[in-house]
């Protein structure tokens, strides 16, 4: 992807848009600060995104009691994601004002979602925290961050 931005004074800038996946933990905190502290040095944009992975849940013996307690466990789950954004969304106002940030929640596979969201949005790069799972889920699934960074058409950060 060869992008030519320009900023008012004329300098070709490298970094126009980063997206940046959180959720809450830690890692995607200091994800969080480190893209929006980029952001200001750019004079870029972010999407700040949390991507809510639905449990499976299957019981075929009670398939209607399973459906009705589930779809309580989405809204509340959902609700906690956008108060999750929500407190991302704050921060970067109180901590970055000169930043232009926005958010958005998404639902499916996290890696897959933030992939697809960073090439349809064409970003120039995705910044995602290092650690949210277990290390033995890690081992043999591999971490979300590994997989953006593999499946990723521009630059990725990884912070830990």
């Amino acid at each position: 992807m060869n992008r030519d931005y320009n900023n008012s004074y004329g300098v070709r800038l490298l970094i126009s848009k980063i997206l940046i996946g959180y959720d809450g933990t830690d890692c995607s905190n200091r994800a969080l600060d480190f893209g929006l502290e980029l952001a200001q040095k750019y004079s870029a944009s972010v999407l700040i995104i949390n991507v809510l992975e639905m449990p499976v849940y299957t019981n075929p013996e009670e398939p209607l009691a399973v459906s009705a307690g589930m779809s309580g466990l989405a809204k509340d789950l959902r609700e906690a994601h956008k108060a999750t954004l929500a407190e991302a969304s704050a921060k970067a106002a109180r901590d970055w004002p000169n930043v232009s940030v926005t958010t958005k929640l998404l639902e499916g596979n996290p890696s897959a979602q933030i992939v697809e969201e960073s090439s349809e949005g064409n970003f120039d790069v995705v910044i995602v925290g290092h650690g949210s799972q277990s290390r033995l889920q890690e081992l043999f699934l591999g971490g979300t961050s590994e997989r953006v960074a593999h499946r990723s058409r521009c630059t990725v950060i990884i912070v830990k």
